[in-house]
């Protein structure tokens, strides 16, 4: 269920983005967890439209003469810095990438709620991390006129999330994680464990850093 009061401490958190944020009331309820609705804030709508623009630079397979692997990912994570809160050193992104909101390798990541990634994470090709949801109960959808809610996803430190994973809404995946391939996952990670299938499932135990 979608939560009933403005979350200060996510706020507070968000404030810290070093990319564009389109501060408004809507803004404030999803990345609350509150019901919010894109169509009632022009703020939201203009930041996806500037977002798709970026997601086009971004996804730019023009090469110009004299173009050097360096030079082209250099030109790509400068339009990146503008789509993400934060980004560490070191990260690479690959195209094509669709967002909404967010980018990562190949991956989707819907609207904008919070979606926290650790360090050194891998993510594989058509992964899909959505934290947007609806209520299950087709009169509550009703009644909430069509809006959505937001719970926050996490993937730890060290992770791994195979190609054409989902993590869906609320979930966080533990440090040291493998997500396989085409895995849908609906609950929680254990740190440094493997998991796979349709929902996915405990698949082993993975050893720990030493």
């Amino acid at each position: 269920m979608s939560a009933s009061s403005i979350n200060e401490n996510m706020v507070a958190k968000v404030s810290a983005s070093e990319a564009p944020v389109p501060w408004c009331e809507e803004f404030k309820k999803m990345i609350s967890g509150m019901d919010f609705a894109t169509s009632r804030a022009p703020e939201l709508q203009e930041f996806r439209l500037d977002m798709r623009r970026k997601l086009q630079t971004f996804n730019d397979s023009n090469i110009p003469e004299g173009s050097t692997v360096a030079s082209l990912t250099a030109r790509r994570m400068a339009v990146a810095k503008g789509m993400f809160g934060r980004l560490g050193a070191g990260v690479n992104i690959e195209p094509p990438s669709l967002l909404f909101g967010a980018a990562t390798p190949s991956v989707s990541i819907h609207d904008y709620a919070p979606v926290f990634i650790g360090d050194r994470v891998l993510i594989g090709p058509d992964a899909c991390i959505c934290p947007i949801t609806h209520a299950p109960d087709p009169d509550v959808r009703r009644e909430a006129s069509g809006t959505s809610f937001a719970r926050p996803i996490r993937i730890e430190d060290d992770c791994w999330i195979g190609a054409r994973a989902l993590i869906l809404p609320g979930v966080r995946v533990g440090r040291g994680s493998t997500v396989a391939a085409g895995a849908v996952v609906t609950k929680d990670v254990e740190p440094y464990s493997l998991v796979g299938g349709v929902p996915a499932k405990l698949i082993r135990r993975l050893d720990r850093p030493r």
